[in-house]
């Protein structure tokens, strides 16, 4: 029972006068026919200057009232994460006082090399699209973004021929492109999106706690179940140790969030794909070694 007030606004005009009364012309018809339904404004798409220069007056000049639900929309590259995250941050700080829910309707990073739009992309390999994925969702909820929307999170694609970032940052191959493994063929990042649901599903998103933001080191701490789960990822170009306290188990399971190969395409059996390993804790305490794959670390 979601009703979204347009798209991208801040791409297609200037008039956000015009956008403000028309959200709150479909707000109030919606609220009329349906007083539990929700409504997202359009999503956000120029980042900073969308917010500060049509987003910000247009809202205010609805007095905080009108939407329920602000939407925004980012990609970028394998190292633009932080972005992703700090976007959520700034909506918080313009908007201080509203009582609002923060979503991420489209988010995304490629595999392969995208010929436009931007029209310079670097090439980025499966196993670098499958560890950013984990932490363009994980950064954005530590912010206290409610959801995100992976895209396109099945199929890759409009269906064209223009080899376009949309096609490139699927989770299945589309069938175009130079670096396209052929239609279907899912790719690394599907595997880890699989994982990642499987290990933090059913967590109180509202609580998630951030144990490290230093160093190129991030390690975030989830409740689920009344159990802990941390995710944890080091952004160096060498591996890092870090150190996990307030453990209440004996031992750890560690998870590495990319599975064990090259391409998607190698992968027969998702119950093996991924490495594992048992670690004993000491004292409530463990250190582990990060290298460029994100891991999750479950008490027993």
């Amino acid at each position: 029972k979601y009703w979204q007030v347009d798209n991208e606004p801040d791409a297609k005009t200037t008039d956000w006068k015009g956008y403000s009364n028309t959200l709150k012309i479909t707000y109030q018809a919606v609220k009329r026919a349906c007083s539990d339904c929700q409504v997202v404004v359009g999503g956000m798409a120029l980042g900073q200057n969308g917010l500060a220069n049509f987003f910000k007056p247009a809202m205010e000049g609805l007095g905080a009232q009108y939407f329920d639900i602000f939407d925004y929309h980012f990609y970028g590259n394998k190292d633009e994460w932080l972005k992703n995250g700090e976007q959520a941050e700034e909506i918080r700080k313009i908007f201080p006082n509203y009582d609002f829910e923060i979503w991420l309707t489209e988010t995304g990073t490629w595999s392969g090399k995208p010929s436009f739009p931007p029209s310079q992309t670097a090439f980025q390999n499966e196993k670098e699209q499958a560890a950013a994925l984990i932490k363009y969702y994980v950064y954005p909820f530590s912010k206290g973004v409610k959801k995100i929307f992976w895209a396109w999170g099945i199929l890759e694609g409009f269906g064209g021929p223009e080899n376009n970032t949309f096609d490139n940052t699927g989770l299945i191959y589309d069938g175009d492109g130079p670096y396209d493994l052929g239609f279907g063929v899912k790719k690394l990042s599907y595997y880890t999106y699989k994982k990642m649901v499987e290990v933090l599903e059913g967590s109180d998103w509202d609580n998630i706690e951030t144990i490290q933001e230093k160093d190129g080191v991030y390690v975030y701490k989830f409740i689920k179940n009344g159990k802990p789960v941390w995710v944890a990822w080091n952004d160096n170009d060498s591996k890092k140790q870090v150190a996990i306290y307030g453990i209440n188990s004996s031992s750890v399971k560690i998870t590495e969030a990319v599975a064990n190969y090259e391409s998607g395409q190698e992968v027969k059996g998702y119950s093996t794909a991924f490495k594992t390993e048992t670690r004993q804790v000491t004292d409530s305490k463990l250190t582990i070694t990060l290298n460029e794959s994100p891991v999750f670390v479950e008490g027993n």
